[in-house]
């Protein structure tokens, strides 16, 4: 709706407090402005006043608040029908106007006539009025602001859930518009045609808009507009090491640099010196050129790209990696240790780690290594589901061969390696030595009669702690007593093992149950056995 705001009905807004705030200050201004100026020849009685206060608040109510992304700009903000504007004039005299644009584009100025104003920028509209209004108004400041933004209808087309007509403002732009319509996953966003009722044609590429923040690429929207989004159909892809790897919709206008920018830019440990760009030729055949990053950032190498291109963006090997070893227990300083791998050794980190403390068990040093093996191994997995008695010979090997590649644990002997280098170990990061305390005990278990731990004694042979445990009970199995190690977890037979170590355990098995029907199938099996080798060596002689 148009309004035409008379002196008389502006005065009376005024002192109702219905305009700006700081237009109050002009109230006893204002009968002084009616008596110099020639247009205010009449007084407004109380009918016509209520009726202009109830017209304002009318106004005021019929236009929503809009959320606007920011203050709007002058020069690029077009002027159209429904747009409100205020009039400000200061001085000698003081009167504030608020005029709408109407629906044929046009604005009545007080005692200054029509004027058309649609499709104007901004700040074009604001200098017209200003020097439109200039004689009628002498030696006295004006000023002319957009009071609020109009709202139009556009409307969108294609691949949409909502196709149809979307609300907008003067401030809005392609993407608002866009998303309210809800694009489908197959709708393209960086060919998306904005077009005008002049018949003008804009492009939005909202997808590089979002990674570029480039407003060019998200063209303003004006009354009426078709903007029509149709499907993506054409790709690019870049891999890597950049910020956001993967394929993206081809661009109009898309470089190589383009797709750096779509990928999210390089990551700091990105190698600017190669990268592959891969082209396809036709169908079948593509060709593949190694390029310098550096220049296609500055544009020595910018090619435009086409459908189906690729880049792939290469890693620095080892960039900023700080390989680390732990030692824990037994030493002055321990914690977490920078390594070089190839470099650091063993006693290199044990050094750092200021020695070892008085307790501490030099025979037994521990480095637990983690396993990096990333896939299973299927035969292991085979043979591990098989029974003993199921393996054949070789396979039995294979499998204690596979199980020993496991293990993640290793023990070092500190003495030894002073004499012997090559033992001195190659660190690796994430290895883990653990110097523990000197346990001076011997634990003996199983069927003996007082099972327990015992002082460690060198030179004593393993009858003399089985002897100290009370010795052995009636189901002793006496030919297959065991001995584990303390760090490794190994098990011998004791027969096979020469000198015991503190922290070993010796384990007294219970003997098997042979009933008498057992024996019996035994001493069969035997005779049958022997039978059958004397018919042979007969049958033979025959």
């Amino acid at each position: 709706m148009t309004f035409r705001w008379y002196p008389w009905i502006v005065t009376a807004v005024l002192a109702l407090g219905f305009a700006h705030p700081a237009a109050a200050q002009d109230e006893e201004v204002m009968p002084e402005v009616s008596k110099r100026t020639s247009y205010d020849k009449t007084t407004p009685d109380d009918t016509d006043v209520a009726r202009s206060r109830e017209q304002f608040k009318r106004a005021i109510s019929a236009s929503p608040n809009l959320e606007l992304p920011g203050a709007v700009d002058p020069d690029q903000y077009r002027v159209g029908p429904g747009d409100v504007f205020q009039v400000s004039v200061w001085g000698g005299i003081s009167r504030s106007m608020v005029l709408e644009v109407g629906p044929e584009g046009t604005i009545q100025l007080p005692t200054a006539g029509t004027m058309k104003i649609d499709g104007l920028l901004l700040r074009q509209v604001r200098t017209d009025i200003i020097a439109r209004l200039r004689p009628e108004f002498r030696g006295v400041n004006i000023d002319v602001r957009l009071l609020r933004p109009r709202r139009f209808l556009a409307y969108v087309t294609g691949q949409v859930r909502s196709p149809g007509s979307i609300p907008a403002s003067g401030a809005s732009r392609a993407a608002d518009v866009v998303l309210m319509a809800e694009p489908l996953e197959s709708a393209s966003q960086r060919h998306i045609e904005v077009i005008h009722r002049d018949g003008s044609r804009e492009i939005a590429d909202l997808e590089l808009f979002l990674r570029t923040a480039s407003q060019t690429l998200n063209p303003w929207v004006r009354d009426g507009d078709v903007i029509n989004i149709p499907s993506a159909s054409s790709w690019i892809h870049i891999q890597g090491a950049v910020s956001r790897p993967g394929r993206y919709e081809l661009g109009t206008r898309d470089s190589l640099n383009t797709l750096l920018m779509l990928g999210g830019g390089l990551v700091p440990a990105a190698d600017t010196t190669r990268a592959l760009f891969v082209r396809w030729l036709d169908s079948v055949r593509s060709e593949s050129t190694w390029v310098d990053v550096g220049n296609v950032r500055t544009g020595v190498f910018n090619p435009a790209l086409r459908n189906g291109d690729r880049l792939y963006v290469y890693f620095i090997p080892q960039f900023e990696v700080t390989n680390e070893a732990t030692v824990l227990g037994e030493v002055r300083r321990p914690g977490i240790y920078p390594i070089l791998e190839g470099r650091d050794r063993i006693s290199d980190v044990l050094g750092a780690a200021g020695g070892f403390l008085t307790g501490a068990d030099l025979a037994a040093i521990r480095v637990r290594r983690e396993n990096r093996r990333t896939q299973e191994d299927p035969e292991l997995q085979r043979l591990l589901r098989l029974a003993r008695r199921d393996l054949t010979n070789s396979e039995y090997d294979v499998l204690q061969t596979k199980l020993a590649g496991q293990r993640s644990e290793y023990r070092i002997d500190w003495s030894r390696l002073q004499s012997e280098p090559d033992l001195d170990l190659l660190l690796l990061g994430g290895d883990i030595i653990q110097v523990d305390r000197v346990i001076n005990s011997i634990r003996v278990d199983g069927q003996v009669r007082r099972p327990g731990i015992l002082s460690y004694r060198p030179g004593l042979r393993l009858e003399d702690y089985v002897r100290a445990s009370g010795g052995f009970s009636e189901r002793a199995w006496r030919n297959k007593i065991r001995v584990t190690r303390s760090v490794t977890g190994q098990t011998f037979l004791a027969k096979d093992v020469a000198n015991l170590d503190p922290g070993y355990l010796i384990w007294v098995p219970e003997k098997a149950d042979v009933t008498f029907w057992d024996q019996a199938r035994t001493v069969l099996a035997a005779a049958a056995q022997v039978a059958t080798v004397i018919l042979a060596f007969n049958s033979v002689n025959r």
